[in-house]
């Protein structure tokens, strides 16, 4: 394995083990379990990024060129984001919901690394544009999945409420309107990104396929029109008092699965934002 496969898989243990701590705290309660968490999920985070700074250093590329190193990327981002919530906020049970979600992601990267390692020989030079199109666009399914989150921690704070629970975990809740604020506020700061990106994307576009027009059709495309306005339908929706809440909630948890179509649109179907 190279030395960027290894930062890889040590970076998803990492998360893994931060996983298992958090869960362990909001079974018990336990505050050394949490700080356990949050170190595994730093040192994991770093490690993803580090893996990803000698690849773009060992090749002299953007090292953020297949559909893995997204992935690892994401992962790292997204832990990065709740680690900053939870030391400005308090909001640890977001970085404990959000760890099993990197470790899945961390995990995709892993497999797709695994059945078509990159190489760290020396690649062909992105583009600045091209490289804060990529940027721009992870950006923004990295607040899209802190949406999601948000969404999962609603539901299951309104449960154990309705459920007068006393789990340890509840004790790590924060009240139901902050949760509410955190996703729509992480929805709008998506749609910017991935507007910002779209647009970005297209003015390239018309510059490197001058004269050509069956780009503008192409999956990848069309699914992230789709999914800038199933957000902005979600965002204008959750401001009216019958859909503020739990459907709010539940519009955002099926909102991913369709940024997470348009990801995988760009390894199966694209063809030219195909990452390989």
């Amino acid at each position: 394995m190279t030395p960027a496969g290894v930062l890889h898989a040590l970076g998803s243990a990492f998360f893994l083990a931060g996983a298992a701590a958090a869960f362990a705290s909001l079974r018990t309660g336990s505050r050394p379990a949490m700080n356990a968490a949050r170190a595994a999920g730093l040192l994991g985070a770093v490690l993803q990024v580090a893996a990803l700074v000698y690849l773009g250093a060992s090749t002299g590329r953007f090292p953020v060129r297949g559909a893995d190193e997204a992935f690892f990327l994401l992962s790292a981002a997204v832990v990065g984001v709740a680690l900053t919530l939870d030391w400005a906020r308090g909001l640890s049970i977001v970085l404990a919901a959000t760890l099993p979600l990197s470790v899945v992601t961390a995990g995709l990267g892993l497999i797709l690394f695994s059945a078509a390692p990159g190489s760290e020989s020396p690649g062909e030079v992105s583009g600045i544009w091209t490289s804060v199109h990529i940027l721009i666009t992870l950006g923004s399914y990295g607040a899209f999945a802190l949406a999601f989150v948000a969404g999962l921690l609603y539901l299951i704070t309104q449960k154990q409420l309705k459920g007068h629970g006393l789990s340890p975990a509840l004790g790590y809740m924060p009240a139901l309107e902050t949760v509410s604020r955190l996703n729509t506020r992480s929805i709008a700061v998506g749609l910017v990104l991935l507007v910002a990106g779209l647009v970005i994307g297209y003015l390239q576009a018309r510059v490197t396929y001058a004269g050509e027009h069956g780009w503008r059709l192409d999956p990848k495309i069309i699914l992230t029109t789709l999914t800038i306005a199933a957000y902005v339908a979600v965002l204008v929706l959750s401001r009216r008092p019958a859909f503020k809440g739990r459907r709010t909630a539940l519009a955002s948890i099926a909102g991913f699965f369709l940024v997470m179509t348009t990801f995988w649109a760009s390894i199966f179907w694209s063809g030219f934002h195909n990452f390989r």
